[in-house]
């Protein structure tokens, strides 16, 4: 027996050490205009449909899950907010606990907006909880994983297509974000990773760089005015159709994108050059492995619906 203790004590010292947990995760789906959503308990109240976006500075909930969480104000003052499209303030709240993926985050600040529509989502999961994580979206499974920021982890997906994920911060607030050099047509546009956008987008810089003359489209005019927040009051609007965006080694095709000078390129500091805003639009159907420690974006399978 005594040797039988020895021998596997020596077997645990000789094994590879075994990552501390198992991979916390649970489903996420498309939905709210082609955009990825997946369920967040609030101090064990839920689900609530939040919304994946890494161009939202901070995580929110909208107002009506604020009155049913009954959450007052937790500091002096509002937020300032990047993200859904706008800059704006926001109510601070601190609820007790936040539950995703196996996760729990305590201690929290979550900023408030007001509800714009109904049957919209109930909040937004920003940057401030997807940094900490590497996070894998399983597209085949429709499964989103927060791993822990170990490089061990990318190594798993070393055979996936790879790009770099650059991080800027804004000019005027000390706020970070991340960026695709992406190449449309042949031509290499700067573009903002952002899962929170339904669409790929371009400003009227990259337009021209890709052929087009924004004067001949005065014609039509600005957008008209529901759209004029998203999409700008001034320049015309269009769609472009059948291009080829690559980024790394993977490819798409026939892809369509809106060519517009819409507000969110002002946000983001992207309104003197040429760019491009990258979300579910164009990577909604590939499973994607984020490591914002490694500043690397992992490109895998395309699922075909």
């Amino acid at each position: 027996m005594r040797r039988i203790g020895v021998l596997i004590a020596l077997l645990a010292l000789l094994a590879p050490p075994a990552r501390a947990t198992l991979p916390a995760e649970q489903p996420y789906r498309i939905a709210f205009n082609n955009r990825l959503v997946t369920d967040v308990y609030i101090n064990d109240q839920g689900p609530f449909s939040f919304l994946i976006d890494t161009a939202s500075s901070r995580s929110l909930i909208f107002e009506h899950v604020r009155k049913k969480l009954a959450l007052t104000q937790s500091q002096p003052g509002l937020l300032t907010i990047y993200g859904i499209n706008d800059v704006g303030k926001a109510l601070p709240v601190k609820p007790a606990v936040l539950r995703v993926a196996g996760e729990e985050l305590r201690g929290m600040t979550l900023g408030v907006l007001a509800d714009s529509q109904s049957g919209g989502p109930d909040g937004v999961l920003g940057t401030d909880v997807l940094t900490r994580y590497f996070v894998v979206l399983d597209r085949s499974a429709m499964r989103i994983k927060f791993l822990a920021p170990d490089q061990d982890f990318a190594r798993d997906y070393a055979d996936w297509a790879q790009t770099a994920l650059v991080p800027r911060t804004l000019k005027k607030f000390p706020i970070q974000f991340w960026y695709l050099k992406a190449r449309f047509n042949d031509r290499t546009i700067t573009s903002l990773f952002d899962l929170g956008a339904g669409t790929t987008m371009v400003n009227w810089d990259a337009a021209e760089r890709l052929g087009l003359r924004r004067r001949n489209f005065s014609v039509y005019g600005p957008p008209p005015l529901a759209l004029q927040d998203v999409l700008g009051a001034k320049s015309p609007a269009i769609e472009l159709l059948g291009m080829e965006v690559r980024l790394s080694g993977r490819s798409w095709t026939r892809q369509t994108a809106i060519a517009a000078e819409a507000p969110i390129f002002g946000y983001f500091d992207l309104e003197e050059e040429p760019a491009a805003i990258i979300g579910p639009g164009l990577l909604g159907n590939n499973s994607l492995a984020i490591d914002f420690a490694g500043q690397r974006l992992f490109i895998g399978p395309t699922v075909k619906d």
